[in-house]
């Protein structure tokens, strides 16, 4: 399996640009697969810099309705014709809004994508296998949330509520090895994302988990879990999946990433665009 990072919050070089937002590109056994968009066209900027052709995708994937995974998305619908969109229909029940130092910032589906509704699959079941791919929309709840989530509101056109992402969802790839899960932000907590797939899929080995852990704000602007707490999800990790392999950097923030990276040292790995990865 070879991922390639379209879009993240660093990149490996000028020539790639960056925003807050995560888009990766995977190719395994028949598949070409986007995994989420970020929030604009940049991951089609970088994916010609990178000789990437995205009219070839056939799947992609929307983890969760926020902008900085789902923003992009008309972009690629208008320049990719056959791809299907693997999504939950929550994303469209409500608009989120993001609070942060004080300034509220819509961060809304745009209307345009319900032109497109015949390319989206709506993932119903708690558990959907498709060959080699797996999506898992029911989470554990065995570890707490983080704070990091109060910035996010579900808002409708008479109340606002605190998000309780039922619009997000958990992507795997089985190979022969095992398996790679693929988590856009985790806001259902990166421990409760790996015991959900456990629970699902008991019989696999988990070698990789790649994604953004939640830790603090997209931007840095908050760091809002403690260093005690990322040493404690470290060391659950640890527990729960002592021989994996994690990639992350986009919403884990730089303070949490060295403190996870005291706890899983070389296990530990920070995804950056143009950054290019092949695993077994």
């Amino acid at each position: 399996m070879k991922i390639v990072t379209l879009v993240e919050n660093n990149s490996i070089s000028d020539k790639l640009k960056t925003e807050e937002g995560l888009s990766l590109y995977i190719e395994v056994d028949n598949h070409k697969i986007l995994f989420g968009t970020g929030k604009t066209d940049l991951f089609i900027k970088n994916a010609e810099e990178l000789k990437i052709d995205l009219t070839e995708v056939d799947t992609v994937v929307i983890s969760n309705g926020n902008y900085d995974q789902i923003g992009g998305l008309i972009y690629f619908l208008k320049l990719n014709q056959k791809a299907k969109v693997f999504l939950k229909k929550e994303i469209f029940d409500f608009y989120n809004l993001s609070i942060k130092q004080e300034a509220k910032i819509e961060i809304e589906y745009l209307s345009a994508l319900l032109d497109y509704n015949d390319r989206f699959v709506f993932l119903r079941n708690a558990c959907t296998m498709l060959g080699n791919l797996v999506f898992i929309t029911n989470f554990d709840k065995n570890y707490k949330l983080s704070k990091t989530n109060l910035l996010l509101n579900n808002k409708t056109k008479n109340s606002i509520s605190i998000d309780d992402f039922q619009h997000e969802l958990i992507f795997s790839i089985k190979t022969e090895k095992g398996l790679t899960i693929f988590s856009g932000c985790s806001h259902k907590n990166i421990l409760n994302v790996v015991s959900t797939v456990q629970r699902f899929l008991p019989a696999l080995n988990i070698n990789n988990v790649i994604g953004g852990f939640n830790l603090s704000d997209n931007l840095n602007c908050f760091q809002l879990v403690s260093n005690k707490r990322a040493l404690y999800i470290g060391k659950e990790l640890n527990r729960i999946l002592p021989k994996t392999n994690y990639y992350t950097g986009y919403c884990t923030g730089d303070f949490s990433f060295n403190t996870l990276s005291d706890v899983l040292e070389s296990k530990l790995n920070k995804i950056e665009v143009g950054h290019k990865m092949v695993i077994l």
